[in-house]
């Protein structure tokens, strides 16, 4: 071995005793003697990617570093050389792989791994390596081909038999999963110990799913009967799966006889579950039947006393005097009880107006004849729900004002009050009086995040944070904000930018009234200081959007690991469970409703760039302060950074800001690649896309998300009725575009079509 080798060998060393600083020092002295030394490039990449000598984050030479676009372009630039030098050597292929895994470029590190392995077929790790980043990518015809390769090279763990089988399973070969299912339970039949118990049960019941989804409904109702009478050691534990499974499969072939043993099997065993009642009648066949359905739950509702189901149900198939009788009956004994939930439950039942009618004569009837002032608040309360289900907002707010005139030590009644408020439009007065619910009890968080929330919708961002501070850490001072962002407390991050958001645009407003009215006033102003608040508003604002995304995109990253750790543990059903969530991860309502937050801040500050330029502009304010105004403009500064510092560096997000104005997108470009993925097609989506490609200058995409959006707005709903207004609100857009002028021939032919698409509309 060579001294280059041993050198090289004595950095690999370092790097892995995290001695990153020795280790650079070590590769830098390699390349010097022997520039062409391909390992050396690619580990200098990975080393970097950890420790960077030029990084100001770098306190301590083992520290990690974080890996900016400066420093990924190197190490991108180091793995290059190393490709040219050696493009078929496996260890430097190997450690440009890591490299790509530790930066999250999965692809990449496929790639990389790939080209390893074919290089290096004996190193059959890279093989399990390859596999996670296959999963990661989705990529499942490859994964199955190379988890099967792994598991022939390593047949001695079932981990492998396991994660082979799950690799066919989402590559939809359920045949070839079922048989290294079977190949398992062949191998460890008579080997079994205590701790394998749940793993065996878990691969039992995962054989049936597999079986259903390969249409093999017989088979898997005998195998289920026979798992169901096992009485052995290692048997399937779970009973419930179990039964769900062959209800399905028995629907599938529609037995439905033994079907409705099956279900009545699962309700004795949990009568709370309210599919399993819908179930129940589906397979007697009685779903048109209304005087068979009410048999049968008076007869369930003495089965199982204690569940609510049985009596309430009823209510969503009777009618008329009927549905009074039995409304009458079920909210008597639960307004003696003062269950709160109670109008939760019963909710669903207003999309008949004609019961919402007798909801309120059954209750007003109820109410007279109460003697118990405490059940009468109770009924008060519900009563006011009631009319604020209805947006009857005033009589709703006199009722519970009643309730808590009996009761004005209920929390309930209290929180209800200020929700009545908020939609009154009366934010500052919800916030209030939802803060005096929260003084009845200092030691309930629930109550606590309500008010933090109410006090942000007031825009009171500061008291917000204060409280939210009760129930956090609070390590590096008096913001909790830090703490809430290690948390992913994400509620709160998302509420506290729209308060931002909305700070921004205030502060805009006055300043554009300062501007187009020449207040005589004007001098008393401290303008400069109004200057940086709305910088600072907007770049705060654009960087907890930002960090929204950064979360779910950790929660995203997360499934990584989980790519070989589930299968250790033997969580075939659960692995599963985590595929099919991260797949909706960025479909989910809340993400919709960020996206279309950022996306229409971004289009705001394009929209009104003059105006924003002129208030981002110092230069015309910076030599007019006096020392009043510098005094002023240190005290604020020093309460931003007291309460709302979460990051060392750009605390207030300037470069966010800088960026676009710059017309710098790549941030939220990134954010598109990401949602753009199967985006549903809700309100909020189409909405932030139809910014997104306005932003983007494609008008014409953005005319078919208007088109879509006017979709939606047909609906007779909620719904429909802010899609429309949304719609409305892209037309003005488009409308605006279209009155611009412009010399480029271009944009007048987009103009053309613009305008004959909005008149087809």
């Amino acid at each position: 071995m060579d001294a280059t080798e041993l050198q090289f060998r004595s950095a690999l060393q370092d790097y892995e005793a995290k001695n990153y600083k020795k280790a650079i020092q070590t590769v830098d002295k390699i390349l010097k003697k022997n520039p062409l030394h391909s390992q050396s490039y690619a580990l200098k990449a990975l080393i970097t990617g950890f420790y960077h000598p030029n990084s100001p984050d770098n306190t301590d030479a083992n520290e990690l570093c974080n890996v900016n676009e400066d420093i990924l372009k190197e190490c991108d630039d180091l793995i290059e050389q190393a490709v040219k030098y050696g493009p078929s050597n496996s260890i430097s292929a190997h450690l440009s792989a890591l490299f790509y895994r530790q930066v999250k470029n999965y692809e990449r590190a496929a790639h990389f791994y790939s080209t390893a392995y074919a290089n290096n077929p004996n190193n059959k790790a890279i093989l399990r390596d390859l596999s996670s980043c296959l999963s990661q990518m989705k990529n499942y015809k490859l994964l199955s081909k190379t988890r099967l390769d792994y598991l022939t090279a390593e047949p001695g763990y079932r981990a492998n038999y396991s994660s082979t089988a799950i690799a066919y399973d989402l590559n939809d070969e359920y045949e070839n999963s079922i048989k290294i299912i079977e190949q398992i339970e062949e191998l460890v039949k008579d080997k079994l110990i205590d701790e394998d118990k749940h793993e065996n049960s878990e691969s039992l019941i995962y054989k049936m799913e597999l079986y259903f989804k390969n249409g093999d409904y017989e088979v898997a109702v005998k195998e289920i009967e026979s798992l169901l009478k096992s009485t052995e050691k290692f048997r399937c534990y779970d009973v419930s799966g179990l039964l769900e499974l062959k209800y399905k499969a028995l629907m599938k072939l529609e037995n439905f006889k033994e079907a409705h043993i099956v279900i009545r099997k699962l309700l004795k065993r949990n009568p709370d579950n309210i599919i399993y009642y819908s179930n129940l009648v589906k397979c007697l066949g009685i779903e048109e039947n209304v005087e068979l359905k009410k048999k049968l739950f008076v007869k369930l509702a003495t089965f199982y006393p204690k569940s609510d189901l049985p009596k309430f149900l009823p209510l969503t198939f009777l009618n008329g005097e009927d549905f009074k009788e039995h409304l009458t009956y079920y909210l008597t004994s639960l307004f003696k009880r003062g269950v709160p939930s109670l109008f939760s439950s019963i909710k669903s039942l207003y999309k008949d107006s004609k019961k919402s009618k007798i909801i309120l004569e059954v209750a007003e009837t109820l109410e007279s004849m109460e003697k118990d002032i405490t059940v009468s608040s109770w009924i008060k309360y519900f009563i006011s729900q009631h009319y604020y289900k209805l947006k009857e907002y005033n009589d709703s707010m006199k009722k519970v004002d009643e309730a808590i005139s009996i009761s004005p030590d209920c929390i309930e009644f209290l929180m209800f009050k200020a929700r009545i408020l908020k939609h009154q439009k009366k934010l500052i007065d919800a916030a209030n009086q939802m803060n005096d619910a929260r003084l009845k009890d200092l030691q309930d968080r629930f109550i606590n995040t309500k008010t933090v929330k109410y006090k942000l919708r007031a825009d009171e961002i500061d008291e917000a944070l204060k409280l939210a501070g009760l129930f956090t850490k609070n390590e590096d001072g008096d913001t909790p904000l830090k703490d809430l962002h290690v948390v992913q407390a994400c509620w709160i991050i998302s509420e506290y930018a729209e308060a931002l958001d909305r700070a921004f645009r205030s502060k805009l407003l006055h300043f554009q009234d300062i501007e187009a009215k020449q207040l005589q006033l004007v001098d008393e102003e401290n303008t400069h200081l109004l200057k940086k608040q709305i910088e600072s508003y907007f770049g705060l604002a654009l960087q907890r959007y930002l960090s929204i995304f950064k979360i779910y995109a950790e929660y995203y990253d997360d499934q990584f690991d989980f790519h070989f750790y589930a299968f250790r543990k033997g969580n075939l059903r659960a692995y599963n469970e985590m595929i099919d969530w991260a797949s909706k991860l960025y479909q989910q309502p809340f993400i919709g409703r960020i996206y279309n937050d950022l996306m229409d801040l971004v289009f705001f500050s394009v929209e009104e760039r003059k105006l924003l330029t002129d208030a981002l502009d110092y230069s015309t304010t910076l030599n007019k302060r006096s020392k009043k105004d510098k005094k002023e403009e240190i005290k604020w500064k020093e309460e931003m950074l007291k309460i709302h510092k979460v990051y060392e560096k750009d605390t207030f997000g300037e470069s966010l800001v800088q960026q676009v104005m710059k017309k710098d997108y790549s941030k939220i470009e990134s954010i598109e690649k990401v949602v753009s993925h199967n985006k549903p097609e809700t309100v909020q989506f189409l909405n932030g896309s139809f910014n997104y490609e306005m932003l983007q200058g494609k008008y014409v995409v953005a005319l078919a998300q208007l088109r879509k959006m006017k979709e939606i707005a047909k609906q007779e709903s909620e719904t429909g009725e802010r899609a429309q207004r949304t719609a409305d609100n892209m037309v003005a857009k488009l409308n605006k575009f279209l009155e611009t002028p412009t010399d480029d021939a271009k944009i007048e032919s987009l103009k053309k079509i613009v305008k004959l698409g909005l008149m087809r509309l």
